[in-house]
Parts: C-alpha cells; sequence; structure tokens
C-alpha cells in the first residue's frame, strides 16, 4: 500500500491522520469521495478566520519589538560580560607572566649564591682543624669543584 492512500472506502474522519479538522463531522462512515469534499469545507472554514488575521500558516510568527528589545539587551549584556571576562583573564595572565619571570630570576640568584657557598666551603676545609672524619659532607657535595668541571 502507498503512502496517502486509504485501504478501506468507508472510515471514520477521526481515523485518518491529518483529518484533525474532519473530526466534527458526523461519526458515521464516510466514503472517499465523501472525505474530499468535506475534507476541502473544513480546511477552508478553518483557514478563513486565520486569514482575516493575517496570520501566516507554516511560519513562525514575528516576534514583538519589544521581545527583539528585550533578546538584544541579552545579548549586548552577554557580550559585555565575556569582554569583561576576556579582559580580567588578560590581565591575570599578564601578571602571572611578571611573577614567573621573577622567580626565574630569584632561583638563578639563589643558584649562583649557593655555588658562591660552595667554593666558600671548600677553600675553607683545607685550612679547618676540625676533623674532617666528624663533619659529615652531604653526598650531593661530596666535590663541588669536580662536579663544576664535569657540568662544563
Amino acid at each position: 500500500m502507498m503512502p496517502g492512500q486509504i485501504p478501506d472506502p468507508s472510515v471514520t474522519a477521526g481515523s485518518l491522520p491529518g483529518l484533525g479538522p474532519l473530526t466534527g463531522l458526523p461519526s458515521s462512515a464516510l466514503t472517499v469521495e465523501e472525505l474530499k469534499y468535506a475534507d476541502i469545507r473544513n480546511i477552508g472554514a478553518m483557514i478563513a478566520p486565520l486569514h482575516f488575521l493575517e496570520v501566516k500558516l507554516g511560519k513562525r510568527p514575528q516576534p514583538v519589538k519589544s521581545e527583539l528589545d528585550e533578546e538584544e539587551e541579552r545579548r549586548k549584556r552577554r557580550r559585555e560580560k565575556n569582554k569583561e571576562r576576556t579582559e580580567f583573564l588578560q590581565r591575570e595572565s599578564e601578571r602571572l607572566e611578571l611573577m614567573n619571570a621573577e622567580l626565574k630570576t630569584q632561583i638563578e640568584e639563589l643558584k649562583q649564591e649557593r655555588q658562591q657557598l660552595i667554593l666558600m666551603l671548600n677553600r675553607h676545609r683545607p685550612t679547618c682543624i676540625v676533623r674532617t672524619d666528624s663533619v659529615k659532607t652531604p653526598e650531593s657535595e661530596g666535590n663541588p669543584l669536580l662536579e663544576q668541571l664535569e657540568k662544563k
């Protein structure tokens, strides 16, 4: 059976999809010809009042100007909020970059200071009167001069 074909010549108006407007007709059995004529008359009667009200079928009604203004205001607020958020994140990013650069500088300064202290300690050891077996040197600082030479 093809779509749109009516399987039985006598059906009720409410039993067919798309013929909801015909449900007001008597529920007695209608023939195919009666359905065609009834369909045309009832659909025409339903559309006529809508035509006078200038309602266009199948299209979304145009929003009222106040609705458009409200929607535009919401969009404007959303754009402003996004702009503020972007500016805040940009400032925060710049602040963190500066802090990162300062911390890197401090790290380098501390590394240099550590190297100087290691050199001072190594110069002092030969002249130190404290017995070397009583002083324990951390393994990582076993011989910093050799470590420096190996790094270069």
